[in-house]
């Protein structure tokens, strides 16, 4: 973690030394997710149930030209879903940290500015939990990222985010983040787990 947020860092002050006299802004953010999961075993899938998290998290917002600029953050996400099958239950949790970094088009308004863009995002798990239900039974499992444990720790996807900023600073804003790889561990060669979650978030830029 230390190393992911090393190089978040000295991203930003490159890219905000190359915006010159354009004013660089910062902001924070909190809300909530809507995440589920794919499956795949022996050439079936299975889609999960939604279920709610949180996330929370920080930003910038880059000029690039006169419409255009750079997002990055570094966010704190929930994923996860719920899965019923037979009389079986299972509800998954996972944490993770997030950097999505989104290029974006802004497109001024008189009390504020709306922006639309996409990139890529690089997570990394690190924490997690299974509440399982089965045959009058309960209990719950960690789960544990890493090589040889439940899932892959590191996880690219694509992050598509749109939103308004009023000029008080104050930022709603909704994203999409689609997993693009297999989550599940080398061992485990037959089987495929993608994630995938909304994010509506309310924010501030300083």
């Amino acid at each position: 973690m230390k190393r992911l947020v090393t190089i978040f860092t000295l991203f930003i002050g490159i890219l905000s030394g190359n915006a010159q006299s354009q004013k660089v802004r910062f902001g924070i953010t909190t809300g909530a997710t809507v995440a589920n999961y794919k499956v795949t075993v022996s050439s079936v899938s299975v889609t999960s149930k939604s279920k709610p998290g949180i996330t929370l998290g920080v930003f910038s917002d880059i000029p690039l030209g006169s419409a255009g600029s750079f997002m990055p953050a570094l966010n704190f996400v929930q994923k996860g879903g719920t899965l019923k099958a037979e009389g079986e239950k299972n509800r998954l949790t996972t944490n993770h940290f997030e950097v999505p970094l989104n290029f974006v088009y802004n497109a001024k308004l008189s009390n504020g500015k709306i922006f639309l863009g996409a990139g890529p995002s690089f997570n990394v798990g690190i924490s997690g939990k299974s509440k399982w239900e089965s045959a009058g039974m309960s209990g719950s499992d960690k789960v544990k990222f890493g090589k040889d444990e439940d899932f892959k720790r590191v996880e690219t996807a694509l992050n598509v985010v749109t939103g308004y900023v009023g000029k008080s600073g104050i930022m709603v804003a909704l994203n999409y983040n689609a997993g693009l790889s297999n989550m599940v561990a080398p061992d485990e060669t037959d089987g495929k787990f993608y994630n995938r979650y909304f994010g509506l978030r309310l924010g501030f830029v300083l």
